[in-house]
């Protein structure tokens, strides 16, 4: 057995390896690299003990992947031996990216469904687009797929695992429905990988056994593709695309908006950056979702929420100087819904906002429980007169109820304003003024919204 190189050494006279990442069982590594001549970091993979045969399936293999020009592989950008006679070492380098894998951003928290269809939906194309240059992955899972801070998820191993597993457990289809089973759960359904937890409930094809908020079309989409029933990854991607989808990160800034020298609290998931490369051991930036609110509610945010506002001669002001401490309440469901983006719903930003699971078939949530909500908690008992809403779309059903005991079901609460049919933008004033620590904003009925019902909740602000 040849033996393995330390950090130092140099290949091609180009390239240092600076840092052992990864030492896998089929005798390869993993290094973090420098190329002295372009002065960039990048990764190579060494591949030591290859027969000239061996050696060549691993060369030919990066040629095809480095052939295809989708920016959503990891590229390819270079290769070579160490010798001419076997026993051979092969190397290849690949472009350097930093941040966690999918399987690092998921495995404490799942993706909201309308994000992992996005992103599952994003590696379909992928894989459907190197399909038709000739390229094949064959052994996806989380660890390959990367998300860089743009949002745009980056897959590593296109041909270069294939070639060091030549028989692969699963083909392209039931490795992307695999993909999109792990993302809404956290589980990893398919044999010959084990970074996640198995999904043992079931048949192992549903991800609506372990999380009620899969729509019921998103969970046929996902059994029918870890089935192997769909002929491609392009079929697959044509169903995806007709579902709701929401973006990994939010729009950049605009930088002459005036907004964006204000402080805001902003409360989605943020994972620490951790340093890895990827061909097969993918790692990179998870960027949460944030969603843009729809053009209903976006027509009023201007004037919406202001710290004081007079009607007549009655002047009322939010009741918070700094955001109270806010969670999604889903007693009847899984526990919580965009647990991630509560914050945005009372960050003093319009152009943000909370949203609910998608829901299927009829808007009292597919008939799946009875409400969800936005449980607000003001620290102490606080007088309000007045709420005030900023939704994402009209025709929405809910009530505001309020009391001075946590709540574990919206009914611990007496409800003291309602409305039905919604409009985006609405004001109550209380019949009498209320004094309570907690307040719900308890959603009984959602609006269309594509295919589904859903809501969002751009801003909530309690008046007095």
């Amino acid at each position: 057995m040849q033996p393995r190189a330390e950090a130092g050494t140099r290949l091609a006279d180009r390239y240092r390896l600076d840092e052992l990442l990864h030492h896998s069982a089929i005798n390869a590594t993993l290094w973090r690299a420098t190329d002295e001549v372009l002065d960039r970091p990048v990764a190579i993979r060494i591949v030591v003990d290859q027969s000239a045969e061996a050696a060549r399936a691993l060369l030919d293999a990066a040629g095809r992947a480095g052939n295809v020009p989708d920016s959503r592989w990891v590229r390819v950008l270079d290769v070579g031996t160490s010798s001419d006679q076997p026993p051979l070492t092969v190397w290849i380098v690949n472009e350097w990216v930093d941040g966690p894998s999918l399987a690092t951003a998921i495995r404490h928290e799942p993706l909201r469904p309308a994000v992992a269809t996005a992103l599952v939906l994003s590696c379909a194309q992928a894989v459907a687009g190197a399909t038709d240059h000739g390229a094949h992955h064959r052994a996806l899972h989380p660890d390959e797929v990367v998300l860089p801070a743009d949002g745009s998820p980056r897959i590593t191993g296109l041909e270069l695992c294939s070639a060091l597993r030549p028989e692969p457990s699963y083909d392209e289809t039931r490795g992307l429905g695999g993909l999109l089973y792990a993302a809404v759960t956290g589980r990893w359904p398919l044999p010959g990988w084990d970074r996640l937890p198995p999904a043992t409930r079931g048949d192992g094809l549903h991800p609506r056994r372990y999380r009620r908020a899969v729509s019921r079309e998103l969970d046929a989409i996902t059994a029918r593709a870890l089935g192997g029933d769909y002929p491609n990854a392009a079929e697959f991607a044509d169903d995806l695309a007709r579902l709701p989808l929401a973006p990994l990160n939010p729009p950049p800034p605009d930088p002459d908006d005036p907004r964006n020298g204000r402080w805001r609290r902003v409360a989605w998931r943020v994972l620490p950056p951790v340093l890895v490369a990827g061909i097969g051991f993918g790692a990179w930036t998870l960027g949460s979702d944030l969603g843009r609110v729809p053009s209903p509610a976006r027509a009023v945010a201007p004037s919406f929420p202001q710290p004081r506002q007079t009607t007549g001669t009655v002047t009322t002001r939010v009741v918070w100087s700094t955001p109270p401490h806010i969670t999604s309440f889903d007693p009847d469901g899984d526990g919580s819904e965009d647990p991630g983006g509560v914050g945005l719903a009372v960050d003093d930003d319009p152009s943000t906002q909370w949203t609910t699971d998608t829901y299927i078939g009829r808007p009292n949530f597919g008939g799946l429980k009875p409400g969800v909500g936005l449980l607000l908690d003001l620290r102490h008992p606080t007088t309000v007169d007045v709420a005030q809403l900023l939704l994402s779309a009209p025709g929405a059903d809910f009530e505001i109820r309020a009391g001075s005991v946590r709540p574990t079901q919206a009914s611990d609460l007496p409800v003291v304003a309602s409305r039905t049919d919604s409009p985006a933008a609405v004001r109550l004033t209380l019949a009498t003024p209320v004094r309570a620590r907690y307040w719900l904003l308890w959603i009984t009925s959602l609006p269309k919204a594509g295919s589904g019902y859903r809501l969002g909740v751009a801003e909530i602000a309690l008046l007095h």
